[in-house]
């Protein structure tokens, strides 16, 4: 890995779980130094054995990138048709294993070559690239107060605040029905990718990530990210809107509340 680049994962298991149920990868190709991968997966604590199904996950794609040869992330269009597929077979594998409704993961990942970034995504980990002093979230969340505020009734700092807010609406490993996006980024147009689970976007809000980003060495900023999403008092105000439209569904998350993890690529 070249000096000039950072590649960092990082987990913590909360304030409130026994179980660490999120797993995260970060990795260099054995045959390229300039090929990256990053990747988070979310177990959910809903359904048994979520660790599995997000260990499985990253083991799955670990084996894939450093099986394959390194041309092969080289070539946009081919490079998404394969993981399409590959992710789907490992959807139908675990469900082969374990029937269907039992085990369940988000996941979120990237791969990094000399000049572009491919993006993939099931379920409501995000990606996220910071361009032009601002921070963009790439991935949309496949959940259903999302939708909420693509229709315009929910501010997204708000979601969190939302008690549905952890209902997805698509995974790995539940049904053999599954739609994945992807998306690819131009490499110069950005600094930094952060891929991060929902146990710190429930907690800190686009505006502080920003600030952090903006704050701290490149070395440290995902550790600070975690650390706050974990120790800090984030001292949350519910917007009266929402106590008015929605006050049967409204909650307060804590710091801590939720295994908080992320994966982090800054040239």
């Amino acid at each position: 890995m070249g000096d000039s680049v950072v590649l960092q994962e990082n987990s913590n298991v909360g304030l409130y779980r026994k179980n660490n149920e999120d797993y995260v990868i970060t990795y260099t190709h054995p045959d390229n130094k300039d090929l990256y991968l990053l990747a988070v997966a979310d177990g959910m604590g809903g359904k048994e054995d979520g660790e599995l199904a997000s260990f499985i996950m990253i083991n799955s794609i670990y084996n894939y990138f450093i099986l394959n040869d390194a041309e092969l992330f080289n070539d946009f269009d081919l490079l998404k048709e394969r993981l399409i597929k590959f992710v789907g077979y490992v959807n139908e594998a675990i469900i082969k294993r374990y029937g269907e409704n039992k085990l369940g993961t988000t996941f979120c990942m990237a791969i990094v070559n000399k000049k572009n970034t491919f993006i993939l995504n099931i379920g409501d980990s995000r990606c996220y690239v910071y361009r032009k002093k601002d921070l963009e979230q790439i991935t949309e969340d496949n959940s259903q107060v999302f939708n909420y505020y693509k229709l315009g009734l929910v501010e997204k700092d708000d979601l969190k605040f939302l008690a549905t807010n952890n209902l997805i609406t698509r995974c790995v490993g539940l049904n053999k029905e599954m739609c994945i996006c992807t998306t690819k980024v131009i490499n110069n147009d950005y600094k930094l990718l952060l891929l991060l689970t929902d146990g710190v976007t429930d907690v800190l809000n686009d505006t502080k990530i920003k600030a952090i980003i903006e704050k701290e060495e490149a070395d440290n900023i995902l550790s600070t990210i975690i650390n706050e999403a974990i120790y800090v008092d984030q001292n949350l105000q519910v917007p009266d809107y929402l106590k008015e439209k929605y006050a049967k569904y409204i909650i307060v998350p804590p710091r801590g509340k939720d295994n908080a993890s992320g994966a982090i690529y800054v040239k």
